[in-house]
């Protein structure tokens, strides 16, 4: 009897740190699948079996130690940040616990610590990055460099005001409605001030680092690995706060008189240019995901690579949906390569790359031509309603590109479990 006390004991402790390794990779950025192979590695290490399921409403984990099963529920929080340092810290504990050199306890005391640890990064320089990182967006969009410095100062501005309503609280649908109108607003103001060719980018551009890309990633992702469930929960989650991003710049648009136009071409920009703007729009991602500084410039080499590839790509006459493939194929091939290297996650080197691909301008201009049809009250012209559902499909099939095109590299298995050449803590 006091045997079986203490395996069940045992099992208690091992699915409570099960339940808590899930939930911290969850929140900070990582998808299902990764997340299951993490809580399976851990059990092994430990001596136990560990069988996981991940839903959008809770994460449900049943352990069994020589028979003896235990369940707990614990809560699913939507994970409304992304930290590549924290998610390579879980990893860490994973690879080293086991034996002596991590036993549960220790386990137990490096989670907690990692739960109350602060960010690598101060908030101001977050935000200073993220608007050098939008102004950027702007120029390989076509704008000009009056544009990009009023971006920048929007966006900056922007990311100020989304972090202080994150502080506060707020729901997280209505932050980047808010961040979006404010931003918006002060881009809207500053083309009323000096008039631009291009100056409805000074809305569209400091919207474009509030599109939740790595949610929408990990959840075309969970769909190829057939965790449907949590997939439409992530993409219907995206999906809104894209709407909201919209309705926020289409307040500012209507505030300050710039309006967004529905069609609009595509430029390419010279090859060295496109690279050179891609790493700066990367730098930004680089401190809002909290990647660790020693790793920072292959992270950027990922995104220069990446998104060069595709406009080269598109020089050679091929698609922007079949260049952006191609592109985030060989960016999630380098981050693996990087992974295998230096014994991290192949995300903390993928995610920040692939970013600047990401298609948030085409979404919000097929909102906004949404919102101009039901304006338009059945009396909307064909040429609107064929660039809306245009941008609608290219859209969709760009997220999937780049999903897919990470898919295949991020799921071919690398040596990072046993480090090569691992980075101090």
């Amino acid at each position: 009897m006091q045997d079986q006390a203490i395996q069940s004991g045992i099992a208690q402790e091992a699915t409570q740190l099960s339940l808590e390794l899930g939930r911290l990779l969850l929140i900070n950025g990582a998808d299902t699948a990764y997340v299951h192979n993490a809580v399976g590695r851990l059990a092994d290490a430990l001596g136990y079996q560990a069988h996981l399921i991940v839903s959008y409403e809770a994460i449900l984990v049943t352990i069994d130690v020589n028979g003896i099963f235990h369940t707990r529920i614990g809560q699913h929080v939507q994970g409304t940040r992304v930290d590549m340092t924290a998610v390579e810290m879980l990893n860490r504990i994973v690879n080293e616990s086991g034996g002596e050199s991590l036993t549960e306890t220790k386990v137990r005391a490096r989670l907690e610590g990692l739960e109350n640890r602060t960010q690598l990064y101060p908030p101001w320089l977050i935000a200073i990055t993220l608007g050098l990182s939008a102004a950027g967006l702007a120029r390989l969009l076509g704008a000009d460099l009056y544009v990009c410095m009023v971006v920048y100062f929007a966006a900056t501005l922007g990311t100020f005001v989304r972090q202080r309503l994150g502080q506060w609280r707020f729901n997280p649908l209505a932050i980047p409605f808010i961040a979006a109108m404010v931003s918006g607003t002060i881009g809207g103001v500053g083309m009323r001030l000096h008039p631009s060719a291009t100056q409805y980018l000074s809305l569209v551009a400091p919207g474009m680092i509030l599109v939740p890309g790595v949610p929408l990633i990990n959840g075309i992702r969970d769909a190829i690995s057939n965790n449907i469930g949590i997939a439409c929960a992530k993409l219907t989650f995206v999906s809104l706060v894209i709407l909201g991003i919209s309705l926020g710049l289409f307040m500012a648009a209507m505030v300050t008189g710039v309006s967004i136009p529905v069609a609009g071409p595509t430029p390419i920009l010279s090859l060295h240019k496109d690279a050179i703007l891609s790493g700066i729009v990367t730098i930004g991602f680089v401190f809002f995901f909290n990647v660790r500084p020693s790793v920072a410039w292959a992270c950027v080499v990922c995104g220069l690579c990446g998104h060069a590839l595709r406009t080269a790509t598109m020089g050679l006459g091929l698609d922007i949906v079949t260049g952006t493939l191609i592109g985030s194929l060989v960016s999630g091939a380098i981050a693996s390569a990087f992974a295998t290297r230096y014994g991290l996650p192949a995300a903390t080197f993928a995610f920040p790359g692939v970013l600047v691909m990401v298609p948030g301008s085409y979404a919000f201009r097929a909102v906004i031509g949404l919102l101009e049809i039901l304006k338009a009250a059945g009396k909307s012209t064909a040429e609107l309603q064929g660039n809306t559902l245009s941008l609608v499909v290219t859209t969709v099939l760009l997220a999937m590109a780049i999903a897919v095109g990470l898919a295949i590299p991020l799921g071919i298995p690398t040596n990072i479990h046993h480090r090569r050449n691992p980075l101090p803590s």
